[in-house]
């Protein structure tokens, strides 16, 4: 019984010295196999320039009326009688963050009509009557009223005026 076993055994003892080769081969060249080489290191990144310091736009200061001012000037060393403060008009703002406002009336005019219309036909509009869009912290000032729209001038910036629609506005 023994020996009709060996035939069969022996060709699993060959295999598995067959594969004990194969795999001590392997090991020997994993371990003589040259190390990967070392990459330089990456130089340190440039540092951050300094911080800047943050400027807030100062509204322009009021014109005082002429009669006021050549008070002003003729008594520029005496601080006996201050000069009279003018008035700050009322500021008026945008209901809210957003709103268009068109340096040419007839491009808001546009704008209301063609608001369902094709996006093409708004840019186009928007482009051709010098539209902006504005936000809260604006401030404003009226140089003209109509009924359904107001214009404004921007107190708190670069020099603009607008035409807005009345109902995207909040008066003073």
């Amino acid at each position: 019984m023994l020996s009709a076993l060996a035939p069969r055994h022996s060709a699993t003892v060959i295999t598995m010295l067959r594969i004990a080769r194969l795999g001590s081969a392997l090991c020997l060249l994993t371990a003589c196999a040259a190390e990967p080489p070392v990459e330089p290191s990456l130089p340190l990144p440039p540092q951050p320039p300094p911080s800047r310091v943050r400027v807030q736009r100062v509204a322009p200061r009021p014109q005082l009326p002429p009669a006021v001012a050549e008070d002003a000037a003729d008594d520029a060393g005496a601080a006996s009688h201050p000069v009279p403060a003018v008035a700050a008009e009322p500021v008026w703002r945008v209901a809210r963050d957003g709103v268009v406002g068109c340096a040419d009336r007839a491009a808001l005019g546009v704008l209301n009509q063609a608001a369902e219309s094709a996006p093409r036909l708004l840019a186009e509009a928007r482009a051709a009557g010098g539209c902006r869009t504005t936000f809260r912290v604006n401030e404003w000032v009226v140089l003209a009223t109509e009924p359904d729209a107001v214009r404004l001038r921007l107190t708190n910036g670069a020099p603009l005026t607008l035409w807005f629609r009345r109902s995207e506005l909040i008066a003073p």
